[in-house]
């Protein structure tokens, strides 16, 4: 009798038991779903590609309005490329709101550090994460992410299967895995999942499909990262004497589909008059 009564009591206790589970979870999980609605409402997720020196950065940086200065909010800048530094210098007064850092490390000969430089880089998003909990971060920018791709992340692929320029191509596939898995835990898992306004640059690329000779061009960080990004952006220039024309073309845009293949001229050279138009709806946090 005692035994049978202990096994009824143990019944409802785990039966209790699993629906205060169930109700933790669930919170958690409308929790969740909740922030993820608001991000994606609230929050640029904005890849922006071209060809070199055709005002990625600048776009980007742009985001930092007077308000947020005046509000002492910060975008960081994850300046793979070492590019964004030169923006910040010569168009920005170097304002301190933008803290722009180059993690990359590298030996003697040149080769990346890789160990170091994703400390740095880890760092560097621990910082972000504290201006995130003081209610200070607007954005954070991974300007280079073909540079963290091809760069620093083969470089610890092709060193530990002892690979050079010639037989990295050779390479088999599960070998490849070394340079996109922390190339992806990084990027995907950490920067992109931020609950901020979160842009990543890359240069541009020759594409091939199979054939010996180019047929296009594409972004130069890895397939899937574009799968993230809720907004694209392609930006050309066009040199032609006494000026130059910039353009950025929107290629994506969840928020905004009918500015999908809208062209906007980002900034205009002529007889050394510089004007600057930016892309407004960048700037506001709206595509």
């Amino acid at each position: 009798m005692s035994w049978t009564n202990n096994d009824k009591t143990k019944a409802v206790k785990t039966k209790e038991s699993e629906k205060g589970k169930y109700a933790l979870r669930k919170e958690a999980m409308l929790k969740r779903i909740k922030e993820t609605q608001e991000n994606n409402k609230s929050f640029l997720c904005l890849g922006i590609w071209g060809e070199p020196k055709s005002a990625k950065s600048a776009i980007a940086l742009d985001l930092l309005t007077e308000e947020d200065i005046k509000n002492d909010m910060k975008v960081l800048v994850f300046d793979f490329d070492n590019r964004a530094i030169d923006v910040k210098r010569n168009h920005y007064g170097n304002v301190e709101n933008l803290v722009v850092y180059n993690p990359i490390v590298r030996e003697d000969g040149s080769l990346v550090d890789f160990d170091e430089t994703m400390n740095n880089a880890r760092a560097f998003y621990q910082m972000a994460l504290e201006y995130l909990e003081e209610g200070k971060l607007k954005a954070v920018i991974v300007d280079g992410a073909d540079k963290l791709l091809t760069d620093v992340c083969e470089t610890y692929m092709r060193n530990k299967h002892g690979l050079d320029a010639d037989t990295v191509m050779k390479a088999a596939p599960y070998v490849w895995g070394d340079r996109n898995t922390p190339y992806k835990n990084f990027l995907h898992k950490q920067i992109l999942e931020m609950p901020c306004h979160r842009i990543v640059i890359a240069h541009s690329k020759d594409k091939y499909a199979g054939n010996p000779n180019p047929i296009g061009v594409e972004a130069n960080w890895h397939s899937s990262t574009e799968d993230i990004f809720t907004s694209t952006v392609r930006t050309s220039r066009d040199i032609r004497k006494n000026g130059a024309t910039f353009t950025a073309m929107v290629e994506a845009s969840a928020r905004k589909p009918e500015m999908i293949g809208k062209r906007l001229k980002v900034l205009t050279i002529e007889d050394g008059k510089v004007d600057w138009n930016g892309f407004p709806e960048i700037k506001a946090g709206e595509l």
